[in-house]
């Protein structure tokens, strides 16, 4: 049944492996049809975890282009390209061959790299020969013409489409519903969907605290009555906190005051994180100095070292964290620790801090000004980086986490670091523009207006053959010209409102964009209401008829006829022009999160048919004098 509804309807496609995994999970197709149909339905850390289980019990490469995908469906283009590289290929069929192929020319593209990208579909394509399978050969030529259409090579690529191998006929009846979605085409976006609610789906809630659970001493709506309801149903949680100024009973404290079923063994701060990375590095009974809260202190002592109190006293390390008491006495002591040979160490460096009037400096701020005075960049803890939420979900016994946060460059980078999906909620720091305009490494699986997210499904974006992206009850989204518009109307400029399924179309419709045309769409503020609010639907205005006010008008009129009068908007940026308030301008880190894990990859002794890193280069400079004729 798996295999005859994952084409058809893979989110019950799904359901089947998985009854088949709770009778059978020791027989190797049981976990293959596992594989296959969490795949197939976005879950790519569970794919990930079958293509493993389905390897050890078969000792081959069985999955091998699936467990590659996978890290690229995760941001990890790199790592697929890694898996690929280390494959033993004279253990892999044609057909697997030919898979390997295409994720490596994706990955490719996904790094930009069009022209690498162009070239191992080609090749593969000469050694395939005249006499191999025709779908074999379609699906590399389909690959082919988007990676042309990528270069700005149309003609060339409508050539090759035209001279594709015919598809056979399908002859199966479909069901309704499929005809009903008939307009729906394969292309997945970034963002996923899921048909029960989260807090079914996964067994731990990874929760940050500032912008999710409450704003400085506010409680954030909605918040704790969901966690609630979601751990009465039995998942487990955890919160996760930045804030190493706090101790976790009085973290847990103030939960509790606010609505939160909780205590301080479900608490992880970053303090308790960087206590382990320090005990990694330094003796017990080694002088610290501490710029930071008394959380912090305790943490230092509770792992067994000695609080200084000066630099007088040459400590052997400095640890910053947040402390809103700081002060220039206090940054000093530790920039003169730090010049007389002390290590350096942050909880975090988080550049802002949500309080009930608005944004504050948080440590990341504070530690730049310790930087600049020792000209020392300081070993970090705390998010985005994965041991945090590791620790977290070890601390509570989870196995299946989903966490959930309002930053993206910590929550929703850092989740991503440690291979768990995230929700963003918009009752923090980033709003939906920021979503909207985010590098991939930044984006999160799920959205949401707020926790209420936590207990409901999530409708998968859909994008149909004409182009335009949809999401459960969405108007139809879609990027022309550069800009984003709902039902063919653009977004105004002073700002849209818009309903959550519309605002996950938009979402889908820009990342794809990004994907497409490596460049970002031009967004306006965005606010977000719920389905069923009439004030987020978006509506087109009739145009003034004076040609003094045409300008002024732009908004309003018909994507279709923006385009036929003009290619691109005045005020759209330009490529690498910037862009008020996006991410790329928020003081975040690149979406290259993992630099440290994705080392140079060695290629040698990779067969023929998927040419490693020299031989691509030989092969680009080979065919460079195509491109050449193609200009000309």
């Amino acid at each position: 049944m798996a295999g005859q509804l994952i084409d058809l309807d893979p989110e019950r496609a799904y359901v089947y492996a998985q009854a088949a995994v709770k009778r059978a999970g020791r027989v190797d197709i049981v976990r293959e049809a596992a594989a296959l149909t969490a795949y197939a339905t976005g879950r790519f850390q569970e794919a990930l975890r079958e293509v493993r289980a389905v390897r050890r019990m078969r000792g081959d490469f069985s999955l091998r282009a699936v467990e590659a995908d996978s890290e690229r469906g995760l941001g990890k283009p790199e790592k697929a390209l890694e898996l690929i590289e280390e494959t033993d290929l004279s253990q892999v069929d044609l057909g697997e061959q030919v898979e390997l192929v295409l994720v490596a020319g994706g990955a490719r593209a996904d790094m930009g790299e069009h022209e690498a990208a162009l070239v191992l579909v080609d090749n593969a394509l000469t050694k395939l020969g005249d006499e191999a399978d025709d779908e074999y050969v379609r699906r590399l030529m389909s690959a082919k013409a988007d990676h042309l259409r990528s270069l700005g090579r149309s003609v060339e690529a409508s050539e090759v489409e035209a001279a594709m191998p015919a598809e056979e006929e399908d002859n199966d009846i479909l069901d309704l519903k499929m005809m009903a979605e008939s307009d729906v085409d394969d292309l997945r976006s970034d963002l996923k969907g899921s048909e029960e609610p989260l807090s079914e789906r996964y067994d731990t809630l990874v929760l940050d605290l500032d912008g999710v659970c409450y704003m400085g001493k506010d409680p954030v709506p909605h918040a704790a009555q969901n966690v609630s309801k979601a751990i009465e149903g039995g998942m487990k949680h955890v919160f996760v906190t930045n804030n190493s100024s706090r101790t976790p009973q009085s973290v847990a404290q103030q939960l509790i005051e606010l609505g939160f079923p909780t205590d301080a063994d479900h608490v992880m701060t970053s303090a308790m994180d960087a206590m382990g990375m320090m005990q990694e590095d330094l003796e017990p009974g080694d002088k610290v100095f501490v710029i930071g809260g008394q959380g912090l202190k305790n943490a230092v002592s509770e792992a067994g070292f000695v609080l200084a109190e000066s630099a007088d006293e040459k400590p052997v390390a400095v640890v910053q964290g947040l402390d809103k008491s700081v002060d220039w006495h206090m940054l000093s002591e530790g920039a003169l620790a730090i010049n007389a040979g002390a290590k350096f160490y942050a909880t975090n460096l988080d550049a802002s801090l949500p309080v009930e009037r608005g944004f504050a400096l948080g440590n990341g701020a504070l530690v730049r000004a310790v930087r600049y005075a020792t000209n020392t960049k300081p070993k970090a803890s705390g998010k985005p980086l994965p041991g945090i939420f590791e620790h977290a979900i070890e601390m509570v016994g989870g196995e299946h986490a989903i966490a959930i946060g309002d930053r993206l460059e910590t929550d929703v980078a850092g989740a991503l670091a440690a291979s768990i999906p995230s929700m963003h909620v918009l009752t923090g720091v980033h709003d939906a523009k920021d979503v909207i305009l985010a590098d991939r490494g930044l984006r999160p699986q799920l959205v949401h207006l707020d926790m209420r997210g936590v207990n409901e499904p999530h409708p998968r974006p859909r994008h149909h053959k004409d182009g335009t992206w949809t999401c459960g009850v969405s108007q139809e989204a879609k990027v022309v010209a550069g800009r984003l518009t709902l039902d063919g109307v653009f977004l105004p400029e002073e700002g849209a409102t818009v309903t959550l399924d519309s605002y996950r179309a938009l979402i889908a419709a820009a990342w794809d964009h990004a994907k497409e045309t490596d460049s970002k769409v031009y967004c306006p503020p965005i606010t977000v209401v719920e389905n069923d609010d009439p004030a987020g639907v978006l509506e087109p205005i009739e145009p003034e008829e004076s040609e003094d006010t045409i300008d002024e008008t732009f908004d309003t009129q018909s994507a279709d006829d923006a385009v036929e009068a003009t290619e691109t908007p005045e005020d759209v940026p330009a490529e690498g022009d910037e862009m008020a308030g996006s991410v790329e301008n928020a003081d975040m880190p690149s979406s290259d999160i993992s630099d440290e894990d994705l080392a140079n990859v060695d290629v040698e002794g990779v067969p023929e048919f998927l040419p490693g890193e020299e031989d691509l280069a030989e092969l680009m400079e080979e065919t460079k004098h195509l491109e050449s004729k193609e200009q000309e």
